[in-house]
């Protein structure tokens, strides 16, 4: 039940939120992220970028765990995303 509470928690903040900015965690950090910081960042910007739909499918269908997908793939993902950024 956590899963479905928490998702509520993503789409009503997504429904109210679109024109508001919103700070990351990843943008808060002051040292260089681990592995898990990593994940979470991934995680946190596609959560921002997801419509309802895009949950909707993630529910019925599942998804890919970002904790199955191996570190090298995921340090690769977060420079290709966020050192651009920077």
């Amino acid at each position: 039940m956590f899963l479905i509470d928490h998702l509520k928690e993503l789409v009503f903040h997504t429904l109210l939120g679109r024109n508001n900015m919103r700070t990351t965690k990843q943008q808060q950090r002051d040292e260089e992220p681990d592995i898990d910081d990593m994940r979470y960042d991934l995680a946190e910007r596609e959560a921002m970028n997801m419509g309802v739909s895009q949950i909707i499918d993630i529910l019925i269908y599942g998804c890919e765990a970002l904790e199955d997908i191996p570190d090298i793939e995921i340090e690769d993902e977060w420079n290709n995303i966020f050192k651009n950024e920077s």
